[in-house]
């Protein structure tokens, strides 16, 4: 849920002095997005609202990337694996030099073992469901509903992990199951879990407000 039209929406936004926009949409449908350095939007009627705020300002206000990877989106893969830009995803390409080391937790392996195939194996059945529930065009009601039953599942799922409160690199990021990583094995970037950034998300979003709010 984006828009094209930039020169009509700056037009909008140069009634008052700002630096970050935020398009709120007058609908209760499941939706957002965000792109570094222009805006980020959010259906501002969903139950979710919230969660979407602060996770497509995370891509508006700091560059981050989506930490998921078993939603249907609209991006096509990468052919070739390479370090993304994003803080908070890496290819680990060199596992010596990953970007976040200096955060990793001691005696916490790299690659990051979690239950990735347990995980795995309930979303692909979620995401079937959703896409029923949108095929027969059912009410928004519905798929909240069900959202809230992922929610509690990841987050008993995950917070009783290992590594649960480790900064590591967890495989699944980037929208690819295989080859990137994350540092968190839960984060706003990944999934809707009552959780807040993980530490390499919170770092990145300071240094850009140090960025805009030193003199």
């Amino acid at each position: 849920m984006l828009t094209f039209e930039n020169k009509a929406f700056r037009d909008v936004a140069a009634n008052a002095p700002y630096e970050v926009v935020e398009i709120l949409v007058n609908s209760a449908t499941y939706g957002g997005g965000g792109i570094y350095g222009l805006y980020s939007t959010v259906a501002a009627d969903s139950v979710w609202a919230p969660y979407i705020f602060v996770h497509e300002f995370g891509h508006h206000i700091a560059g981050l990337a989506d930490e998921y990877y078993t939603s249907d989106v609209a991006y096509l893969p990468a052919g070739d694996r390479v370090e993304p830009w994003e803080p908070n995803a890496t290819a680990l390409l060199d596992p010596a030099a990953l970007k976040w080391k200096d955060l990793v937790s001691p005696g916490t392996p790299t690659p990051t073992p979690w239950p990735k195939e347990e995980f795995e194996r309930y979303t692909k059945a979620i995401q079937e469901r959703r896409r029923q529930i949108r095929a027969a065009n059912r009410p928004e009601s519905e798929m909240d509903a069900l959202f809230r039953e992922e929610e509690a599942h990841d987050t008993r799922l995950l917070n009783e992990a290992p590594y649960a409160h480790r900064v590591g690199a967890f495989e699944g990021a980037n929208y690819e199951a295989r080859g990137y990583y994350r540092p968190g094995i839960d984060c706003i970037m990944f999934t809707r879990d009552n959780v807040p950034f993980c530490a390499v998300c919170r770092r990145a979003i300071e240094q850009i407000l140090d960025l805009y709010s030193r003199p």
